[in-house]
């Protein structure tokens, strides 16, 4: 029995999956299949039943009650005529009793059917499930041998075909539970949750499916921001849900919220006169008058009626711009695509409607082009400039050029040849031909210039540009054919950031006040999309500083600073100053900019001196907009009259001590704000991050190299080694480093390797280390052995270069292998050790011990010269000898470096 309960829950999740959709697909084929498949279950049931003499216990008849309850008796009858026919083949008296059980089942099914809905079966209709088998398993009663027994299997049986049911009916629950509640998630998925209206995903479906000939009309809410701005978003919102009531009473299944206060909706209804009477019943009900704040709204809307193998994005682009023309021609308009509008009524007759649907699609590139998360090519920018071009009346050709630092770039041209883009301009060539007062440039206000104005402009910015930079305007820029110039300077927080030219070739007079006025609608589009980019570039370049400064050392550390605060902040100078604890001073760091004077240097300022101790000891930004009013300012003396806007910055560390200070100069003209500050302050706090690690780490670096030399004077003192032994072969160990270039690192690791050369003659018994005579052989073994002691102990010391444990070890390898401890030979030890090894064994031969004469400084070379090959590196031999120079303890010899 348990096998053929696990066979009928199979079946019956095989049957579950016909069930695709919510609501349930109703179609014949399906119910056959159904039905079908619970017939073949039904007969695989009887198949691996359970036999009891003349009887087979199994639950055939599942399958059969759960049709008859669903699909009536006569398809209960054709599940159950399979599995009758099988066992009177078998044997007359269990096909008799399958006849009668069949027959029982089908008529007690029958009875519940009307009673019973399976789709909605409560806890309380449950002990119902067994009705439909009380006539299964009474045949056991007679059953000869059963009898004992008979009513525990008939009671059995009940159950089992009961629980079975119940159990296949929990699978088929389940399923369509499921599905109920996918389809429910997809709805709501597709539902705007403020109006329940069809959301954007649900109208982007639905457009696609709609047919050629139906309509699709977009709507926007009119002055829809001043509704929020004077009573509230929560109006705004009663408002939203109040439009959304009257587009469902008009189109109840068509009507959808696409974002904000625009609307859309499809309509199938056979004409454009029709759909045109609908959106104008709409208009009119929405402007009905009344005490509510969302009485009197107003709609404009833009309607296209799709044609044949018209994509749904070219529908959606028409009606687009047919909303735009609306939008952009007054209040409450219907403009059918394309820019056809609906006849004014008599009464009030309204104005040309003026074609801009290009301007809108230029803006909807502008918006797309802001929102991805990447920087801008030239690529995007011709974008932007075609369009202009393209929208724009009379214009035939154009150039942007855009601020990078204290220069302008030609990055895009439309009408013009490409050898044109990376043309470079200085700040003053761009207001040369502009023209116009610098009042006005720095306000981006439009200027248009006709032939007789662009050629005095030529002649003065040739004078600037050069031969080479004004003929390639000539010629690429087809000077010859331009007739009127519109410049149009782009303008963020008080600076020029770019220039859009915008040129014709047929007309003088091509510039009306309309083009104008559209004119700054792109330059406030490029301001808007250069302001994205610079808030990109800033936070990539804070992050690349951050990492920079972390590896950088403490010249470029400082140069670093400079130059990114003189890149982000446009400034003409910039000047970075640190804090010397010794001297109790600001001294000159870093400085970059443009016209620096290597003659001129920066000064050192004694504490309480100028403007940067002000912001250090206040702890705060100064920003001056004229340092020649400004008392204790400082001023480069060749600095450009104009650079008068100053800006300090106070580099402070966590407990507020002084770190240095960043003085910035820009033009007059160009003052630092307060998004300036900003971003000059979170400059300083990862610069001075960085350098009060940087000053820690140099602190340790100090104390360990202390506490490494302090070792190596101890040892001196206990192998009695010449005083000054270890700072002398450190001495000559830096010069042969920077002799052969060595990195920083390498002379860290020479450095400390010199002071720890001797540390495992610790290890080394007194009576062999500190013997008078001559050593055994045994004990000079003994001494040897301090080179691998030594790299063993140094091994244990945090933070010690590898290269300086080779130092330790190898030391005392000769170059033909003789050496120890490893034998070594040539370039197979390393290089440091090599170097080392000729600076201890001429400290050594120059120095005085017990048992032996200090030597002359030529006479240790001589020495030195006579290892060359067979204990020496030939090569750093050479540089040795023209490096070293004798000790003033050693009397005068000539200076062989």
């Amino acid at each position: 029995m348990l096998l053929n309960l696990c066979l009928l829950l199979t079946c019956t999740f095989v049957l579950s999956l016909s069930y695709r959709e919510w609501p349930v697909r109703r179609a014949w084929w399906l119910h056959a299949a159904r039905i079908l498949i619970s017939a073949v279950t039904s007969g695989l049931l009887v198949w691996y039943s359970a036999p009891l003499g003349d009887l087979k216990v199994d639950l055939r008849y599942v399958p059969v009650a759960l049709v008859t309850m669903r699909y009536g008796v006569a398809a209960g009858a054709l599940v159950a005529l399979a599995p009758v026919a099988w066992r009177l083949l078998e044997s007359p008296v269990g096909g008799a009793v399958a006849l009668t059980n069949a027959l029982t089942v089908l008529v007690l099914a029958g009875v519940l059917r009307s009673r019973l809905r399976l789709t909605q079966l409560q806890p309380l209709a449950w002990p119902l499930l067994f009705v439909p088998y009380l006539g299964v398993g009474l045949a056991v009663f007679v059953v000869p041998g059963a009898r004992p027994i008979a009513w525990w299997l008939y009671l059995g049986m009940l159950g089992m075909h009961g629980l079975a049911t119940l159990a296949a009916l929990v699978v088929l629950h389940t399923r369509l539970r499921l599905l109920r509640l996918t389809f429910e998630a997809r709805q709501q998925s597709r539902r705007d949750e403020l109006t329940s209206l069809g959301n954007r995903q649900a109208f982007d479906e639905h457009l696609a499916r709609l047919e050629p000939g139906q309509q699709l009309v977009l709507l926007d809410v009119d002055q829809f921001r001043l509704l929020n701005e004077n009573h509230g978003a929560a109006v705004g919102d009663r408002a939203l849900q109040y439009i959304a009531q009257v587009l469902r009473d008009e189109v109840p299944d068509g009507a959808y919220r696409l974002s904000g206060e625009e609307f859309a909706l499809l309509l199938d209804l056979g004409s454009e006169t029709e759909a045109r009477a609908v959106v104008e019943r709409i208009q009119v009900r929405l402007a009905d008058r009344g005490e509510v704040p969302w009485a009197n709204l107003s709609l404009s809307a833009g309607l296209a009626t799709r044609l044949p193998r018209e994509q749904p994005g070219e529908l959606r682009h028409r009606a687009d711009e047919a909303l735009y023309v609306a939008k952009a021609n007054g209040r409450s308009r219907l403009v059918l695509s394309p820019n056809a509008p609906r006849p004014p009524a008599p009464a009030a007759p309204q104005a040309e409607i003026r074609p801009r649907h290009s301007l809108w699609q230029a803006q909807r590139t502008t918006v797309s082009l802001m929102t991805q998360r990447r920087p801008l090519t030239g690529a995007d920018w011709l974008l932007v400039l075609r369009s202009a071009v393209d929208t724009l009346d009379g214009v035939e050709a154009a150039s942007l050029n855009i601020r990078e630092g204290n220069r302008f770039r030609m990055c895009a041209v439309v009408g013009y040849d490409p050898e044109l883009l990376g043309l470079e301009f200085t700040e003053a060539v761009q207001l040369r031909w502009y023209g116009g007062p610098l009042a006005e440039w720095l306000q981006g206000r439009p200027r248009v210039a006709n032939m007789t104005a662009m050629q005095r402009a030529w002649v003065e910015e040739g004078e600037v540009l050069g031969d080479r930079a004004s003929l390639l305007l000539r010629d690429a820029g087809h000077r010859d054919r331009l007739r009127s110039n519109l410049c149009v300077p782009v303008v963020l927080d008080g600076e020029v950031v770019a220039h859009l030219n915008l040129d014709s070739h047929t007309r003088e007079e091509a510039f009306l006040p309309g083009v104008m006025q559209d004119a700054q609608l792109f330059a406030q589009q490029i301001a808007a999309l250069l302001q994205l980019q610079d808030r990109w570039r800033e936070l990539e370049q804070l992050s690349h500083l951050h990492s920079d400064l972390s590896r950088a050392g403490d010249e470029q550390l400082g140069a670093h600073l400079a130059e990114t605060a003189h890149d982000l902040l446009r400034t003409t100078y910039t000047l970075l100053l640190r804090y010397d604890p010794y001297t109790d001073a600001l001294v000159p760091a870093a400085e970059a900019g443009v016209f620096l004077d290597p003659q001129e240097p920066a000064p050192t300022l004694a504490r309480g001196e100028g403007m940067a101790w002000r912001a250090l000891s206040s702890g705060r930004v100064i920003r001056v907009d004229d340092i020649l009013n400004a008392r204790g300012a400082y001023r480069p003396a060749t600095s450009h009259p104009d650079r008068r806007a100053l800006m300090v910055v106070p580099l402070l560390s966590r407990t507020g001590d002084p770190l240095g200070a960043l003085c910035l100069l820009r033009d007059e003209h160009r003052p630092f704000r307060a998004p300036d500050e900003a971003l000059a302050q979170m400059l300083a706090s990862v610069g001075a991050r960085v350098m009060e690690g940087r000053a820690h780490v140099t602190d340790l670096e100090i104390t360990l190299d202390a506490a490494l030399n302090m070792l190596g004077v101890a040892l001196e003192a206990r192998d009695f080694e010449t005083q000054g032994h270890t700072q002398r072969v450190q001495d000559l160990a830096r010069r042969m480093g920077e002799a052969l270039h060595l990195s920083d690192a390498q002379l860290t690791a020479l450095r400390r390797g010199a002071a720890l050369h001797d540390i495992g003659k610790l290890c080394i018994p007194d009576a062999v280390l500190l013997k008078p005579g001559a050593l055994t052989p045994e004990e000079r073994r003994v001494v040897e052995r301090h080179a691998p002691l030594g790299a063993a102990l140094v091994a244990r010391i945090p933070f010690l270069d590898p290269d300086a444990q080779q130092v330790v070890r190898h030391h005392h390898e000769r170059w033909d292998g003789g050496g120890y401890p490893d034998a070594l030979a040539g370039t197979q030890t390393p290089l440091l050790a090599r170097l080392f090894a000729l600076c201890d064994v001429y400290d050594a031969l120059t120095s005085e011990r017990p048992y032996k004469r200090a030597m002359s400084h030529e006479a240790a070379l001589t020495v030195l010269r006579g290892g060359r090959g067979t204990q020496f590196d030939p090569d750093l031999l050479d540089v040795f000898c023209r490096v070293v120079t004798p000790r003033p303890s050693l009397g005068p010899s000539p200076d062989l470096t």
